[in-house]
């Protein structure tokens, strides 16, 4: 038997356990479901409401579908369309008339409707069915539900959301025992009073795949589709590049392999930039760890710092040894920045710019939050992953102080609350540069956010002397400089 998803088996063990009967599936909604198999995750559903009578799925664009001709039969029967026709001898076929799913005749069919106006009134009606045991499917809930204020909402929108929110603690539907599934990309997008713990939806983030999961979709691709590998690349070390992406994504760098007739590392790594860019624009921006300590001249007691604090407790899987964060405080040009870089390379883990300024802001309400949110559930997907904030005392600003900016404000605390996280610990390690310490907020100084500080001086005679053999062997491929 195959092994389920995760979020999968948390579902059915909330659903199973009557805590709640509505939910929200939301972050990596677009994706393959499993690695064996490319199934989306509605096709997903439907196999898994396959026992149940009817299995509803609704969208703005397709209208309200079923995987199977029974139940749309048992829907059209409980919505008493069929009987509505009677104008031929046979109410069925002009019940599947109506739909458009055979002719009829010159007029052709008339299909169920699609606005949420006139659809959601009719998977109400089919919820709260005792006789037939039910499954409604929300897809693309955010174009139905939108997060946007009630005054800017016309009436059918609100009608809406007074419906789809009424579902989640409506006695009579909680007692028929009929499942609601929304789907969303981006929680934030829906409206948040569907959030509100009074309407009972229970939301469930499916995550994007890990190391495993995309070695096992790779071995699949491959084995069906063999593509050369360049010489020394596995199947492990593309599991590895690859963190960070989704399923979709790994078989869009293995169909351009395909295509070119070779896999390779700079064709992943290239790709790979291209998808982060195009998912979180500026926000996040991926770093090729291409320097190493060998290639830092000086700071002897910063490296031993950090082999001792970071790179040998993350080597060895003591994860409760490594700081939350560690914060790189020293004057411009005393390689804080490159030594983010050479921290990943000589743990071996991956590493991200998080740039939280203008890229994150909006001026729509809310949006900005939602960039981060986007980006902190990428980080957590890159895990394990260092994450480098540049001029952190400009990056990121309190705000909503004496009518200040509230979105900054609430920028600010949701990177509080993730940096906090113990969860992430040993998984995601922030790295923050800084000539002025003293300007930063003092919440994000504390220790559980930036456990650790370490100074970066101006470096002295003996760590001149060995900045200048560095970049003569990198630049100028001396190997023995004599100074």
């Amino acid at each position: 038997m195959k092994k389920i998803p995760a979020w999968t088996q948390r579902f059915l063990d909330i659903y199973k356990a009557g805590v709640a009967h509505a939910f929200i599936l939301h972050f990596n909604t677009g994706d393959y479901v499993t690695p064996e198999s490319p199934v989306t995750l509605t096709a997903y559903l439907a196999q898994l409401f396959a026992s149940r009578d009817i299995a509803a799925i609704y969208s703005r664009d397709k209208g309200i579908t079923f995987p199977v001709e029974s139940m749309r039969q048992d829907a059209l029967d409980i919505l008493g369309i069929a009987q509505r026709q009677g104008q031929s001898g046979n109410a069925t076929l002009e019940a599947l008339q109506s739909l458009g799913m055979v002719s009829g005749g010159s007029g052709g069919g008339q299909e169920l409707p699609r606005t949420p106006a006139e659809a959601l009134p009719l998977l109400d009606r089919l919820l709260r069915e005792t006789e037939k045991n039910t499954a409604v499917i929300i897809e693309d809930a955010e174009y139905i539900i939108p997060d946007a204020s009630l005054a800017m909402m016309n009436a059918d929108d609100r009608t809406a959301l007074a419906t789809i929110a009424r579902w989640g603690s409506d006695p009579e539907i909680v007692n028929a025992g009929n499942p609601v599934i929304l789907i969303t990309g981006n929680l934030g997008d829906l409206h948040q009073s569907l959030r509100a713990a009074s309407n009972r939806y229970e939301s469930l983030e499916i995550p994007l795949p890990d190391t495993e999961a995309r070695r096992r979709f790779i071995e699949r691709y491959l084995d069906e589709r063999p593509v050369p590998l360049a010489e020394g690349l596995t199947v492990t070390a593309i599991a590895n590049a690859t963190a960070g992406l989704n399923l979709l994504h790994v078989e869009d760098i293995l169909l351009r392999a395909e295509a070119v007739k070779s896999l390779t590392q700079a064709l992943v790594w290239e790709r790979k930039q291209q998808i982060i860019k195009t998912e979180f624009g500026d926000v996040l921006e991926v770093i090729e760890p291409q320097y190493g300590f060998d290639d830092i001249g000086g700071l002897a007691h910063v490296k031993a710092f950090f082999k001792r604090s970071i790179i040998r407790p993350i080597s060895e899987g003591r994860k409760k040894r490594v700081p939350m964060g560690v914060l790189m405080t020293g004057p411009a040009g005393t390689g804080k920045s490159i030594m983010a870089v050479a921290i990943a390379r000589e743990a071996g883990v991956n590493a991200v710019n998080l740039r939280i300024g203008g890229q994150i802001a909006s001026k729509w309400q809310g949006e900005g939050e939602r960039n981060l949110d986007r980006a902190l559930r990428a980080i957590a997907g890159l895990a394990p992953t260092i994450v480098f904030i540049d001029e952190i005392d400009q990056a990121i600003q309190r705000g909503g102080e004496g009518g200040g900016n509230q979105q900054e404000k609430r920028i600010f605390q949701r990177l509080l609350e993730f940096m906090s996280d113990t969860s992430h610990r040993g998984e995601v390690v922030f790295l923050a540069a800084t000539n002025r310490p003293d300007l930063m907020d003092a919440a994000l100084r504390r220790p559980g956010r930036f456990d650790k500080k370490i100074p970066f001086l101006v470096p002295d005679k003996d760590e001149r002397e060995a900045i200048f053999k560095v970049m003569a062997r990198r630049y100028l491929g001396i190997e023995t400089l004599k100074i």
